[in-house]
């Protein structure tokens, strides 16, 4: 896996030569969506929600990124609202 710099640069010069931008915020949004994918298709579904091109470039990109990064485990599922409380310390109320 790329170091946390190394990854970010790697982003930022992929989203110039799609998107023809690159902004910090939006790179760490590529990041965690691709940690919290579930396949490399599922990304690539995510970046075109987000405003990727359904492209090759798009699918390979979405193939690099998805190997680079650690994955989420899969488990119980946690709702968005459970989230939200776990982030308020309402940890008791999560499972």
């Amino acid at each position: 896996m790329a170091s946390d710099s190394h990854l970010k640069t790697w982003v930022s010069d992929k989203l110039m030569s799609l998107m023809g931008y690159s902004k910090s915020v939006v790179v760490q949004y590529v990041i965690r969506l691709s940690k919290e994918s579930s396949s490399p298709a599922d990304l690539v579904s995510k970046l075109v929600e987000f405003g990727f091109s359904s492209s090759a470039d798009t699918r390979s990109f979405a193939q690099e990124i998805y190997a680079k990064v650690p994955h989420k485990q899969s488990g119980l599922s946690v709702s968005p609202f459970c989230k939200i409380l776990c982030g308020l310390n309402f940890v008791y109320l999560c499972p």
